[in-house]
């Protein structure tokens, strides 16, 4: 058979089974009703292998006989042309998934599944690329990016004093090079990004800014009861410190979770501090929080504004779903109007180690039962599987004595140097202090 013409193949119409047009070399045209197609056709092994080269006439004549004789060299020179073709669309998956960008959006991805990142936390890492990172090689091949382009994105952060945000741009994109390599992306020789790039310090341990002078903190209530911001905030600012939750969680309080005749808060799963798969296992109980007199008062004083269902805390400015409650920052913000320093003197986050601290001193608590109250688990072996212990009768009592101790604080009544409760009578062998 003769090889075929453009007349031929334009004159072949399907039939009522699909046939095929020899062009010879063991190339072949399909013909079928859903169109025509090249098709490379030989012998392996006692079975007819069938390769696709394209549809016609997307692939010309001429191209069809071109990936043809590549085929038929292949195959002269022992290739596997299945196994060919499938190295080829690897490569070309992975060309099309090599930019910086491209990778640390697949890495977060798939931390987000792989580690049970939060859907915040992953919003977190990946909008400090997109601030740091992407404007510079977000764009390039990764195995184009040169090491001094990272260094200097590093560098740019830390001459702005922002040294822990560098240090944490440099992690994610350690990360990012490392899903490179994973994917096949990138040469593990090419990996240069490691701990020591861009001569940053290693990461520092630092503790959200507390207050634990019974004076200063006594001057800080007076400072919040004088606030004379949003009676919401302000409701809030006077709340933290007497139940000294965390801030996301008190943000995101509503009336249906506070049981008011129980003087109970009984917090979702959902909005704690908690990997994502524990947030969504049903097993996973409520954080019980007793709330003292003091609170109750609080929160009667919010009802007629915000009750009797939906936030506590409800956002006055936006009336969007997304953001019914008052911002992760309002407390910090306030906290600021009245000239206190977030990052050296108090954080929202730090009436929890005030509380912590002043509790144990003063009011002789022992720490289960603290800990239990800031949701924190049992620090004894397998804790978290076997001690579900919540202390309920005990923190009730504890709250309520802590914020007496606030009021008293309040009032100018501060307690002498040195002078706590753990140096009274207790009975020895009592580890925790019973209501």
């Amino acid at each position: 058979m003769g090889l075929l013409s453009e007349m031929q193949i334009k004159a072949a119409k399907p039939g009522p089974k699909e046939f095929f047009l020899n062009d010879g070399d063991n190339l072949f045209l399909r013909v079928r009703n859903s169109g025509k197609a090249w098709i490379y056709r030989y012998e392996k092994d006692g079975k007819t292998i069938k390769l696709g080269l394209g549809p016609y006439p997307a692939v010309t004549l001429a191209q069809a006989r071109a990936k043809a004789y590549e085929a038929s060299s292949l195959r002269a020179g022992g290739q596997d042309l299945k196994e060919v073709r499938r190295q080829r669309e690897e490569q070309e998956r992975v060309a099309a998934l090599n930019t910086f960008e491209l990778l640390a959006r697949a890495w977060v991805a798939s931390a987000r599944k792989d580690r049970q990142w939060s859907i915040g936390y992953a919003g977190k890492v990946i909008r400090h690329l997109e601030i740091h990172v992407f404007p510079w090689v977000g764009d390039r091949p990764i195995e184009k990016i040169a090491p001094t382009e990272i260094v200097r994105c590093l560098h740019r952060i830390k001459e702005r004093g922002n040294l822990e945000t560098a240090q944490r741009v440099r992690e994610a994109v350690q990360h990012v090079y490392q899903h490179a390599v994973d994917v096949g992306a990138l040469e593990p020789s090419r990996n240069f990004v490691n701990k020591n790039t861009g001569g940053l310090p290693a990461p520092r341990s630092r503790h959200y800014a507390a207050i634990t002078d019974p004076a200063q903190l006594g001057q800080l209530l007076r400072d919040i009861r004088d606030y004379n911001g949003a009676f919401i905030t302000r409701c809030a600012l006077r709340l933290a410190p007497v139940i000294f939750q965390r801030p996301g969680q008190l943000r995101l309080a509503e009336w249906e979770d506070i049981h008011l005749n129980d003087e109970l808060w009984r917090c979702p799963p959902e909005k704690m501090k908690l990997r994502e798969w524990q947030k969504r296992d049903s097993r996973t109980p409520a954080h019980l929080v007793p709330l003292p007199r003091q609170a109750m008062e609080i929160l009667r004083d919010l009802h007629p504004l915000t009750g009797p269902a939906g936030p506590i805390f409800r956002s006055m400015s936006r009336r969007s779903e997304k953001s019914r409650y008052i911002s992760d920052n309002t407390i910090n913000a306030a906290l600021r109007t009245m000239g206190y320093d977030t990052k050296e003197q108090i954080t929202g986050h730090g009436f929890r180690a005030t509380a912590r601290t002043m509790i144990r001193e003063y009011l002789g608590w022992e720490p289960d039962v603290i800990e239990r109250h800031l949701a924190h688990v049992s620090d004894e072996e397998l804790g978290g599987s076997y001690d579900r212990t919540t202390f309920l009768a005990q923190r009730k009592t504890m709250v309520q004595e802590w914020a007496d101790f606030l009021d008293n604080l309040e009032a100018g009544k501060v307690p002498p140097q040195g002078d706590n409760v753990l140096r009274f009578v207790r009975p020895p062998n009592q580890s925790v202090r019973h209501a």
